[in-house]
């Protein structure tokens, strides 16, 4: 590119930067950020006293025009008359066209100093800012950049605006700082984003951006939120590496909430730290996670964790994870069922059984819908979801949802010895076949025989009972030794019930933690 550049004489430019706000990174999803809006063509004066003057909107206030002098433009390129630097004109590619607009854009850039450089909606050239300093706030809001647009190690100081620009050519932001806060929202990539190893200081919006081709972000830092909700990712996208280093203590690190994947096979996250990053409402079930990816813990070591399970639902990015004032576990509970069924499908069976633990914690927290019930509705709502509570507590306090052979082991054993230790209780009994009388505690118990005997006697019944426990646990229906008739029978049902479900869950434990 030829760097031609009219300097000004140096001068004072004096400007009020509490009259300009920052631009906000981070965009609420209620409203969309507003579009300059342009003045009517009639606006531009056609009157024999009044000069005509370029009618695109510039700025913060509505009704401000570019009133730049107009352009006088190959037939049709624009839909109205334009100056240089909104105008489609294609001659601007080459000289002399090229070089009067490079130094209208240096002369506003000086002119800026440290406050706001206005290039909204301005018409770009073939641009190379590699290694630019840009001192100057840059708005390039609505901007088109028709060709290629080399940011390379470029630096912005201050907030940096691409809100709904287009970049039709190829878009290398390599290597470039943002010092403030970064703004891609809305914008439209036609071709290759690649931010590979840019670093951005504070909140970076990609919020609703559109990435046609393929978007590196490769070694990227991020100090700050990054935020891709509502973006349209139509081919892949790497996160290699990425590094978010949120500075707030609870911001979530990044957020891809209500984002779409048209090639989610494609997109790849390597290497990345996932514990605060939001997925909600976002189809994560064919995503690329490498194992060298970090998602946060539960407490306890039980299983990973998403961040939509911790996150205050006081803060912005937290809408749609709360209904009626309160976590929306149900939404939480998609996210791990789409995680799950991501690893299980990659043959990952240990991390999908981390995930397995999450979906069945938010379906035991998950509350009943609440409304206006017919009685018997009324009567099912209040007592199933109370029923359904407590079968997932056992479940999880059994076997970690299945997740853990050891657990249901130890409950067997204990419920094994429990038994074993109730069934000679006076009123219950171990009866012999045969035998009209049952044996308990008490009556095995002889007075005049003292105290080593009647022990040795205790013994040997407390021997025959585990041996009664086992024979019920296994379903024996000769054996030596039977409970006595009525509550004998009742515990050894019970107990048979009990132990078929732990050996169930040890089972389905043993499945899930080795199957192939």
């Amino acid at each position: 590119m030829v760097d031609s550049r009219i300097m000004a004489d140096e001068k004072e430019i004096t400007f009020d930067e509490s009259a300009v706000a920052e631009a906000e990174i981070e965009p609420d999803e209620s409203s969309e950020t507003e579009p300059v809006k342009e003045p009517d063509e009639n606006s531009a004066a056609d009157g024999d006293d009044v000069e005509a003057v370029c009618p695109v909107g510039m700025g913060y206030i509505v009704g401000q025009r570019c009133e730049r002098k107009l352009h006088v433009a190959l037939y049709g390129a624009d839909e109205k008359p334009v100056c240089l630097m909104h105008s489609k004109d294609p001659n601007k590619q080459s000289r002399p066209l090229f070089d009067e607009f490079w130094r209208e854009f240096e002369r506003i850039l000086e002119a800026a100093g440290e406050g706001v450089a206005h290039f909204e909606r301005f018409v770009f050239p073939e641009l190379d800012f590699s290694k630019r300093k840009f001192q100057a706030i840059c708005r390039f809001d609505y901007a088109t950049f028709t060709q290629n647009a080399n940011f390379f190690k470029a630096t912005f100081t201050r907030n940096a605006d691409f809100t709904g620009a287009t970049f039709t050519q190829y878009a290398y932001f390599w290597n470039a700082t943002f010092t403030k806060a970064a703004n891609f929202l809305r914008a439209t990539f036609t071709l290759d984003a690649d931010f590979s190893d840019a670093a951005f200081m504070l909140d970076a919006s990609f919020f609703a951006a559109t990435f046609t081709q393929a978007a590196s972000f490769v070694d990227t830092t991020f100090h700050g939120t990054a935020d891709w909700r509502k973006c349209k990712f139509l081919n892949q996208a790497e996160f290699r590496q990425t590094k978010f280093e949120p500075q707030v203590e609870g911001q979530p690190s990044a957020a891809f909430a209500l984002a779409s994947f048209s090639k989610p096979g494609e997109i790849v996250f390597d290497d990345v730290d996932l514990s605060r990053i939001l997925f909600h409402n976002c189809d994560v079930s064919q995503v690329l996670f490498t194992s060298s990816v970090r998602w946060a813990k539960r407490e306890g070591n039980r299983g990973l964790a998403v961040f939509e399970e911790t996150i205050p639902l006081d803060q912005q990015y937290a809408k749609g994870l709360h209904r009626d004032g309160q976590r929306a576990y149900r939404a939480v509970k998609q996210i791990y069922q789409q995680l799950k069924k991501n690893y299980d499908s990659s043959l990952d069976y240990w991390t999908a059984n981390e995930f397995h633990f999450g979906e069945m914690e938010m379906m035991r927290l998950a509350e009943p819908t609440r409304g206006l019930l017919s009685p018997g509705r009324w009567m099912r709502q209040w007592w199933h979801p109370r029923l359904s509570f407590v079968a997932l507590s056992l479940y999880k306090y059994a076997s970690d949802y299945g997740n853990s052979y050891g657990k249901p082991m130890l409950w067997l054993l204990g419920i094994l010895v429990l038994f074993a230790a109730l069934l000679p209780l006076p009123g219950v009994g171990l009866k012999r076949q045969g035998a009209k009388q049952a044996e308990t505690y008490a009556s095995v118990w002889r007075s005049e025989d003292g105290w080593t005997p009647n022990l040795w006697t205790e013994a040997r019944l407390a021997g025959k009972s585990a041996i009664t426990s086992v024979d019920a646990a296994t379903f024996q229906k000769s054996a030596e030794y039977a409970p006595a008739y009525p509550w004998g029978r009742v515990l050894a049902i019970f107990e048979t019930l009990l132990t078929s479900t732990l050996f169930a869950l040890f089972l389905l434990a043993i499945r899930r933690q080795f199957r192939r």
